[in-house]
């Protein structure tokens, strides 16, 4: 039965769930429900750039070689609301943080 309750409470995105390398690639939509693990488990941290693809999948955005950014939730426009960014020193992850974009709405009259 708890395992009936986690599965709903993870179908209906409420609280936030283990993290889970497959679940991250394969379903962008649940990723900010993985959150809360990433960051209590410091799971990046340490990693290699071929450890973290591995992990998070190979879409990055890639500011430079030090900073790699992964959408954690988008609209419904498909724009990155949230974010998750991992920071490289000597090709190893030294910190992460989770970075909110503003939105910005202009309304022409």
């Amino acid at each position: 039965m708890p395992n009936l309750i986690k599965k709903l409470l993870f179908l209906l995105e409420i609280g936030n769930h283990q993290f889970d390398s497959i679940l991250w690639k394969t379903r962008p939509e649940k990723r900010k429900t993985l959150v809360d693990d990433i960051f209590k488990f410091k799971i990046p941290i340490g990693k290699s750039k071929k450890e973290i693809r591995e992990l998070f999948g190979h879409e990055p955005h890639i500011y430079t070689s030090m900073i790699w950014s992964y959408p954690v939730e988008s609209d419904k426009f498909g724009n990155t609301l949230t974010s998750l960014s991992l920071y490289f020193k000597d090709e190893i992850v030294t910190s992460i943080k989770i970075e909110n974009k503003e939105v910005i709405f202009n309304y022409l009259n």
